[in-house]
This record gives structure tokens, C-alpha cells and sequence, in this order.
């Protein structure tokens, strides 16, 4: 409904309600019809200075709340029509992007076939390989084991079985041998060499044993007379447990001293084959 038709006719009910009332109080007394018309101009009078203003109102601009809002709703329809746009964008993306894991997974699944190929085949001359190590077992790293050593002086040797010292070291590989008491004592388990000397002279005679684990793996024996001072060699490969003792004592026929000075030394030397 118009806002100038609504409120003339609100004025128009107000007035007649007031001229009833006048009429009603005078109900009595002779009806003054000037009086009517004076009123109905003044109601007049009223209604077209209410259209007036109604007309003044309506032409004013917008208050600066209400132009807020439809700035809002415009740029809220805006929003979503970029929502919109970029939601379909998404949807293509998604695809796009499902399309490529697949390839990708594709891909990769290969690779690992291929990997797994690789692996097998690498496996195999690994295999082989080792093979040819356990085959070849000299050529297995060991570590090293080695000792020398010589008697510092002449030493008598009249007693059988008596363990001969060798006090001077020169070579202690792995620190097995023990000058004190002229024994070694095996660090690791394996195959070793052993090589004594002992020289004597004059009437002397003398054999000397090579014990490992306490058992007699060779001997020697020298009895150069009269004529000679002589030196007798000895070697033995033998196969030696870890924490076994190996060690030199005179045998059953031993007579005067072993000889050993700057002229000729008696040695006792051993190391490990593998």
C-alpha cells in the first residue's frame, strides 16, 4: 500500500472522528455549517502539507545502513559465483590428480618388479660368490700371530724335561708368547709353524722336544763330539687349539749347556698359517 495514501486516510479518519464529536456535543444546540467547512479545509490544509513531506521523504537518498546491506547481498551473489567457479575448478583438479596417482602407482609398481629382479639376481651372485670364498679359504683375512725370541746367555740343559726359556724377544705379534716361562700360549685356534735352533759343542749331546697341548710333536738331538760346535734345527706344523701351551724341554739324552752368545743363538719362533 502507498505510505501517502495510507497516512491521508488516517488524517482523514482523525478529523472526521473530531467533527463527530464536536457534532455530538452540540447535538443540542442549531449546526453551524461554517463551522464544518472550517474544518474540512483545515483537515485539508493538513493532508497536503503531510503529502508534502511524504513527497520530500521519498525523494531523499537512501540512509548509508540500508545502501550497506544491498552492497552486502551484491557482493554476497559475487561470492558465490566464485564458490562456484572455484568448486569446479577443484572437481577438475581431483581428477587430474587421481589420473596421475594411477599413473604413478603403475609406475612404481614396475620399478619394484624390476627392483625386486635386480635384488634376486644380486642375491644369486652373492651367492656365488661367497661360494668361491668358502673355497678359497686362504684368502679369508686372519689376524696376525707371530713371535721370536733367543736365550740371552749359555743356559745348562743336564735335566730331562726341563722347559728351556727363551728370555730375549724380538718379535710379540699378539703378545701370545710368555719370556718368563718360555711358553706360548695360543690367542685364536688355527694352523701354526714352529722352528727352535740349539747349539752345542765339545762332548756335549743334547735333543730338544716341541710340546703343544702337552703332547710331543717333533724333536731334534745333536751330539757333535770332539771335532764341532754345531747348531740343530727344528720345525713342525701342527694344528693348535685357543689357550693351548706350546713349548721346548729337554729330552731323555741332555748333557752340558746350550749354547747362545753373539757367535750363534738358540731361538724359539712360531706364527699362525691359518
Amino acid at each position: 500500500m502507498d505510505i501517502r495514501l495510507l497516512f491521508s486516510t488516517c488524517v482523514c479518519l482523525t478529523s472526521a472522528l473530531i467533527v463527530l464529536a464536536d457534532i455530538n456535543g452540540n447535538r443540542n444546540d442549531t449546526p453551524d455549517l461554517n463551522q464544518i467547512m472550517k474544518k474540512f479545509n483545515e483537515l485539508q490544509k493538513i493532508v497536503s502539507l503531510q503529502d508534502k513531506r511524504i513527497s520530500e521523504l521519498e525523494k531523499r537518498p537512501m540512509e548509508p545502513a540500508a545502501q550497506s546491506v544491498v552492497e552486502l547481498q551484491n557482493t554476497v551473489q559475487l561470492q558465490k559465483a566464485r564458490i562456484s567457479e572455484l568448486e569446479a575448478r577443484v572437481f577438475q583438479l581431483e581428477e587430474l590428480q587421481t589420473n596421475e596417482v594411477h599413473k604413478q602407482n603403475t609406475s612404481f609398481g614396475r620399478e619394484m618388479l624390476l627392483e625386486a629382479n635386480e635384488t634376486n639376481t644380486n642375491l644369486k651372485v652373492n651367492v656365488v660368490r661367497k661360494d668361491r670364498l668358502l673355497i678359497q679359504p686362504t684368502s679369508l683375512q686372519i689376524e696376525s700371530v707371530a713371535f721370536y725370541a733367543y736365550m740371552s746367555s749359555h743356559v745348562p740343559a743336564s735335566t730331562s724335561h726341563h722347559i728351556l726359556v727363551f728370555n730375549k724377544v724380538i718379535t710379540d705379534v699378539g703378545n701370545a708368547y710368555h719370556s718368563h716361562m718360555g711358553t706360548f700360549i695360543a690367542p685364536k685356534s688355527g694352523l701354526y709353524v714352529f722352528t727352535w735352533s740349539i747349539r752345542i759343542n765339545g762332548k756335549n749331546y743334547h735333543s730338544a722336544e716341541l710340546l703343544a697341548d702337552n703332547n710331543i710333536v717333533n724333536v731334534i738331538y745333536l751330539g757333535p763330539g770332539n771335532a764341532i760346535d754345531g747348531t740343530v734345527t727344528g720345525t713342525a706344523v701342527v694344528h693348535v687349539n685357543q689357550g693351548d701351551d706350546v713349548f721346548i724341554r729337554t729330552g731323555r739324552l741332555s748333557n752340558g749347556n746350550i749354547l747362545s752368545d753373539e757367535n750363534g743363538r738358540s731361538s724359539f719362533a712360531g706364527w699362525i698359517l691359518m
